[in-house]
C-alpha cells in the first residue's frame, strides 16, 4: 500500500543555524533559477541541510529530495527540501527546508514528519514500516550529478523556448522526475528520468 510523509503542524525555524556557511547575513541576489541548474549546486544545498540535521549524506537514509522554483518577476521563489530518517532516532522522520524569496531570504526550517498510508488513520511509526520508501545518497548520486543536463534537455523538449523554466525536480525511491513550466501560460510538462540517470524520457 502506498505510503506518504505528512509534515506535522509544529515546526522549528532555524534561520541562524547556518549563518556562517550559508551566508544568512549576506543573502546575495534573488534566485533566478531552480537550485541545481548549475553543476554541484544541489549537492551543496543538500550538504547545508545535512549540516542543519547535524549529520552528513554518507550516514543518512532519504525518503525524498525536492527542489522547486516559482517564476514571479522581481520575487522569484526557490525552495529545496530533504526528508530523512532522524539521526537521533531511526523510528522518526524529519524534513529540512530551505527557502529564498524577496520577503524571506535564505531561511531554513526543520520539521517532524508523520508517516501514513493513503488511509489517514493507518499511521506508521517504526523504521520497519517505512524502510521500503528509503534510499541512500549513493543510490541517487547519478541524478544529482546530471541535473544540469536534465534541465537543458527538459527545456528543449518542452517547446516553450525562451518562456520555459524548470519548476520542479524530485527524487524518491521510485526514481526521479523533472518539470518545466511556461512563464506566461498556465501549462507545464513533466519528464521522468531514465533509470541509468543519463537522460530524460520523452514520450514518442
Amino acid at each position: 500500500m502506498k505510503k506518504d510523509f505528512f509534515r506535522n503542524m509544529l515546526s522549528i525555524p532555524v534561520f541562524a543555524a547556518l549563518a556562517t556557511s550559508c551566508g544568512s547575513f549576506n543573502p546575495g541576489p534573488l534566485p533566478e533559477n531552480i537550485v541545481g541548474d548549475a553543476p554541484g549546486e544541489l549537492k551543496s544545498k543538500i550538504c547545508d541541510l545535512m549540516e542543519l540535521a547535524e549529520t552528513d549524506s554518507t550516514k543518512v537514509e532519504f525518503a525524498e529530495i525536492t527542489t522547486t522554483f516559482i517564476y514571479r518577476p522581481n520575487d522569484h521563489n526557490a525552495h529545496a527540501h530533504i526528508q530523512i530518517v532522524s539521526p537521533s532516532d531511526k523510528n522518526k522522520m524529519e524534513q529540512l527546508d530551505w527557502n529564498d524569496m524577496k520577503e524571506r531570504r535564505n531561511s531554513y526550517e526543520r520539521y517532524d514528519l508523520t508517516v501514513a498510508t493513503r488511509v489517514s488513520e493507518d499511521l506508521i511509526d517504526t523504521y520497519e514500516g517505512y524502510k521500503d520508501m528509503l534510499f541512500t545518497y549513493d543510490d541517487i548520486r547519478k541524478y544529482i550529478d546530471n541535473l544540469p543536463s536534465y534541465c537543458e534537455e527538459a527545456i528543449k523538449a518542452s517547446g516553450y523556448k525562451d518562456d520555459a523554466y524548470i519548476s520542479n525536480f524530485e527524487i524518491n525511491a521510485d526514481g526521479a522526475s523533472i518539470s518545466v513550466k511556461h512563464k506566461d501560460a498556465n501549462i507545464s510538462k513533466t519528464y521522468n528520468i531514465s533509470t541509468d540517470g543519463k537522460n530524460i524520457i520523452v514520450a514518442e
